[in-house]
Order: structure tokens, then C-alpha cells, then sequence
């Protein structure tokens, strides 16, 4: 779409893929043919190095000020939906995995964002929801490791929402989800818009849901001592 090309000419953009960049409706690991969207991929969006020497995929990390983005590939690696939600059922796969708490335990940005396609709660047949052992494996680490700041983001869903994830608990403070996947829906045209204000003594993160016709519907701020672990 010619407005979509505007925007692109016009913001820098990051990037992280989806089923439908990635494969079919709900595509995994398993895919045939992952290798030629991955080269593909790498062609169209102008991203950071993607993966690692040794493990392929379209995950990478990128910082803009006090926030590091960390972009994972909920695709390359993953299990199918179908098998059974057990510990051996992976969204991200160990190596993947591994990229990502390192980087969580080794950042030194007030917040550190984790962009998945795939959301954590919202969808019963596609996400997080349906891996249970990788979503409370990433949960205990956060908590395990006193990681703070951080916050979630995904699409997928065809909508624009936020809210505090409901199994907070394990993390040890308020997961904030951020779905921002409308802006191609033509009933709401909506997307979210999360703003950093990390000069003030407490920074935080303002997270507006904005519609094609100008309203905002959501419009919340949370505190970076919100997002951290109590003493």
C-alpha cells in the first residue's frame, strides 16, 4: 500500500516476522522452505544482523536510547501448535532461548522490550498461551534473575491492546503485553504507540491504543519502580 511505502520512506524501521512473512497460517519450525524466507526476509528489511553463527533465524537486538528491543523469532525454531504442551514443546528453541536471557541478564537499559509476532495470552490456537513450559520458563527467569523493566510486545491478532499479563506473579512484577497488529484491519485501522521517559528520576513507559479516526482508546503509564521486583 502506497501510505505504508510513505511511512517507511519516512521512519526507520525495525522489523521481526510473522506466519504469514514467514509461511502458511500458523507455520513452525517444520516448514519447508524456512530457509528461502529467511534469505528473503533479510533482502526486503534492512535489519541488523539477523541470528547467530550458529543458530539461523530472524531474531536480533537493537538499542534506541535507555531501551534495548530485543526482536525474537517465534517461527524458526518452534514446535508445532498440536504436539503436546509438555517440556519438550518450544517457542523459541533452547539456542534462541539462550540469546535472549543473556542479552535480558546483560543489559544495563532501565527497559528492555521483548517484540514477538506472537502474543502471550491473547490466542488459544497460536502463541504463548499453548506453550506453557517456554512461556514459565521465560517468566522464572525474569524472576530468578531480578530482571527488570521488562515489558512485551506482538501483533498477530488483528487488533490493538495492552494489559498486564495475568500470571505476573511468576515474573515478580506487572508484564506489561503491548499488541499493536490493526493498522491493516479496515474496522479499526489501529495501532499502539509506547513512549520512554527515561530523564525522569522514576522513568516510565506510556502506552497509547490509537484508531484510524483519531481516538486514542488506551492511553497508560507505568513506572519503571512498577517494573521491578520488590525489595
Amino acid at each position: 500500500q502506497k501510505e505504508f511505502a510513505t511511512v517507511l520512506r519516512n521512519v526507520p524501521t525495525y522489523a521481526i516476522w510473522d506466519d504469514h512473512d514467514y509461511g502458511p497460517n500458523n507455520s513452525d519450525g517444520t516448514e519447508k522452505g524456512k530457509e528461502r524466507s529467511l534469505a528473503g526476509w533479510k533482502q526486503i528489511w534492512a535489519n541488523p544482523t539477523l541470528g547467530t553463527s550458529d543458530t539461523p533465524g530472524a531474531f536480533f537486538k537493537f538499542s534506541h536510547g535507555d531501551v534495548d528491543f530485543f526482536m525474537v523469532d517465534s517461527r524458526y525454531h518452534r514446535s508445532p501448535d498440536k504436539v503436546p504442551d509438555d517440556d519438550q514443546k518450544r517457542m523459541l528453541g533452547d539456542a534462541q532461548f539462550s540469546w535472549l536471557l543473556e542479552g535480558l541478564r546483560g543489559s544495563k537499559a532501565r527497559f528492555k522490550v521483548i517484540v514477538s509476532g506472537s502474543t502471550l495470552n491473547h490466542s488459544k490456537v497460536d502463541g504463548w498461551r499453548i506453550y506453557t513450559f517456554s512461556r514459565h520458563r521465560l517468566f522464572d527467569a525474569l524472576k530468578k534473575h531480578a530482571i527488570s523493566g521488562v515489558m512485551y510486545m506482538s501483533g498477530d491478532i488483528h487488533s490493538s491492546l495492552v494489559w498486564e499479563h495475568h500470571e505476573s506473579e511468576r515474573v515478580g512484577y506487572p508484564l506489561v503485553e503491548v499488541i499493536s497488529s490493526g493498522v491493516a484491519n479496515s474496522r479499526t485501522l489501529s495501532f499502539a504507540t509506547v513512549d520512554f521517559d527515561t530523564t525522569r528520576q522514576d522513568p516510565t513507559a506510556r502506552v497509547r491504543i490509537v484508531y484510524g479516526d483519531g481516538t486514542i482508546r488506551a492511553d497508560k503509564i507505568w513506572k519503571l519502580s512498577q517494573l521491578s521486583p520488590k525489595q
